[in-house]
């Protein structure tokens, strides 16, 4: 979990890269970003709308977190679990992802993702057999179910 030093930090560092990119990381988009930052497992977008409502003075509606969502990945500030259709914060404690090919390895039992990076030599691997497919690759995520160390502890007591 973030502490508040952590999360002023990232939050820096966001407004820093929408700054970068001619845009701004408006009230609205922090405030998503902000609870993405402070959730463990992933929510989807009505779930961050309730959250949202919860602690904003002005109601905002799904569509609105949608675009917001989509923003927030565009800047590399969130990820999309296309599995799950849920959102999860960037866990680089820089405010923006820096990793090309993330690997998200989802508990199943706990919903517990973890984020890290494929290594560069699985990656080329992966581009070279794709291209002998004659696909070529866009850009792209990988994600792995199966059972955290806490779940697999918990299992086999």
């Amino acid at each position: 979990m973030m502490n508040q030093g952590q999360m002023g930090q990232v939050i820096q560092q966001a407004k820093q890269t929408c700054r970068n990119s001619g845009r701004g990381l408006t009230e609205k988009r922090q405030r998503v970003l902000e609870i993405l930052l402070k959730t463990e497992a992933p929510m989807s977008a009505y779930e961050l709308t309730d959250a949202y409502n919860q602690i904003a003075p002005a109601p905002i509606m799904a569509m609105s977190v949608y675009r917001i969502l989509v923003f927030l990945e565009s800047m590399k500030l969130a990820h999309r679990l296309h599995s799950a259709n849920k959102y999860m914060a960037c866990t680089q404690l820089s405010g923006q992802c820096d990793h090309p090919f993330p690997l998200f390895l989802i508990c199943t039992l706990c919903q517990k993702v973890e984020e890290t990076s494929v290594p560069t030599n699985l990656v080329r691997l992966l581009t070279q057999s794709t291209k002998k497919s004659g696909f070529l690759i866009a850009g792209s995520q990988l994600e792995i179910n199966g059972l955290c160390s806490k779940c697999q502890s918990a299992s086999s007591s």
